[in-house]
């Protein structure tokens, strides 16, 4: 498609990190950035052509806690950032499953989001508790973020029990739940050796669902 995207690992666990091998990345992560030790400039890398990446690194804790040390500067360390960052189309933050100080200051950060949810009993209990918890936060940093879309993962219709919880998100969020992902080998295999599901087979069944989900973000951000 031809955007530039840059996007931020906002997670210990750095899975989003594995795009760049170990021992190819700057040692400046998005702990540095946050800890007001580094510039979003230093630590950016190239990762593929047209996509940028910031990673992560195992001390992003110490980094949450310093933001909470930081109060309001070190919420908007992020928003004002990227504020006064250029040359991307798209800046993306691929947030921790787990609500941190980080969560709270890439928010601030963001204009919209993407909420994934694995199909599995109590998705849609678990998505409004997501929204409730989401919403209590904005308001609380009088920002809005609006939600592009809630995307159903590791959908495999060969299973009722999936294609009801899929029909139970669509009753629930209606026209919020955009493209799904179906359930797929290479996704896993592609993460094991640090690929994309494209690099890894282009014509898998999940690099066909990312190519429809992102035709559908690329399209309501026109």
């Amino acid at each position: 498609m031809g955007h530039k995207v840059l996007l931020i690992d906002c997670d210990i666990q750095a899975n989003a990190s594995n795009l760049i091998p170990q021992k190819d990345r700057k040692p400046t992560t998005l702990t540095h950035i946050l800890k007001g030790e580094a510039t979003f400039e230093d630590a950016i890398q190239i990762a593929r052509e047209n996509l940028s990446l910031i990673a992560a690194d195992s001390n992003l804790d110490k980094a949450a806690n310093h933001i909470v040390i930081s109060g309001i500067k070190g919420y908007k360390l992020l928003r004002n950032a990227t504020k006064n960052l250029t040359g991307f189309d798209f800046v993306i933050f691929d947030h921790s499953p787990f609500y941190t100080a980080i969560s709270e200051s890439a928010l601030w950060a963001s204009d919209e989001m993407i909420i994934p949810t694995v199909l599995e009993p109590f998705s849609v209990e678990g998505i409004l508790k997501t929204i409730a918890k989401l919403s209590e936060t904005l308001s609380e940093l009088e920002h809005e973020v609006n939600i592009t879309g809630i995307v159903p993962t590791k959908v495999d219709k060969r299973f009722s029990m999936s294609d009801s919880y899929y029909k139970s998100l669509i009753e629930t969020f209606k026209e919020r739940v955009i493209h799904p992902i179906r359930t797929d080998e290479t996704i896993k295999k592609a993460q094991s050796l640090g690929q994309t599901v494209f690099e890894y087979d282009k014509s898998s069944k999940a690099a066909e669902d990312f190519s429809r989900l992102t035709n559908i973000i690329v399209a309501g951000a026109k």
